[in-house]
């Protein structure tokens, strides 16, 4: 599913414009330095990430998702001669949502007794996957240089960055095309405010600069 949101990008345009005359750099440069804060950012703040929790935190908080989303439909037991266990595997399959990823038990009252050696798999599996939402902006960073954290670095998520420009302005166009990235609540807000993030940096450099200026010309 392709998802397009509209996050105004004008302050991030403002703040260039403004830092523009106190460094050495072309137009170019300056958008991808703009889009480098907001792509590093942007990882930083997207899912298993939550307001307060970010980094190795936010690793740790999808794992522990991972881990209580699991024990709504299944509980991991030693197998016996006696006991009637279930496929791990094929529960998970059957319950995982495939809009969103997590578990929906539906109905469901007690969970399905499993293999402790098969519910140790399939964990261990979904941790690995940890970090693929994020992954989504991978291939952005990589092209302009950001170095994201390893557990989301180490995923090949589908991902774009789109340059382009005329005689008048260069533009680049960095997006996250993992499929259910739409079904995430409010992303789009997470989105503006690694923008807004990114504009507020850009134009504290361009003050300093102006406040540097005017002090070495002695007003």
């Amino acid at each position: 599913m392709n998802v397009r949101c509209k996050v105004d990008t004008s302050k991030v345009q403002a703040a260039i414009k403004n830092l523009a005359p106190y460094v050495k750099k072309s137009r170019k440069e300056l958008v991808e330095q703009a889009a480098r804060g907001f792509v590093r950012t942007v990882a930083q703040v997207t899912p298993p990430a939550s307001k307060g929790v970010t980094g190795s935190a936010a690793k740790k908080q999808g794992e522990a998702t991972i881990t209580k989303d699991l024990a709504r439909v299944m509980m991991p037991v030693r197998p016996s001669r006696t006991s009637q266990l279930q496929n791990a595997a094929d529960i998970y399959r059957r319950f995982r949502d495939k809009n969103t990823g997590r578990i929906n038990p539906r109905n469901l009252k007690n969970p399905y007794p499993v293999s402790s050696a098969e519910y140790n798999a399939l964990r261990k599996m979904l941790f690995a996957r940890v970090g693929w939402l994020a992954s989504g902006w991978n291939v952005a960073a990589q092209k302009l240089g950001v170095r994201l954290p390893a557990w989301i670095a180490r995923h090949p998520a589908p991902g774009g960055y789109v340059p382009s420009s005329d005689a008048r302005r260069f533009r680049l166009e960095v997006s996250n095309a993992v499929k259910f990235v739409g079904s995430v609540k409010n992303y789009e807000g997470r989105i503006a405010k690694a923008v807004q993030y990114q504009a507020n940096a850009m134009q504290r450099q361009a003050d300093y600069l102006l406040k540097k200026s005017v002090k070495k010309a002695g007003f």
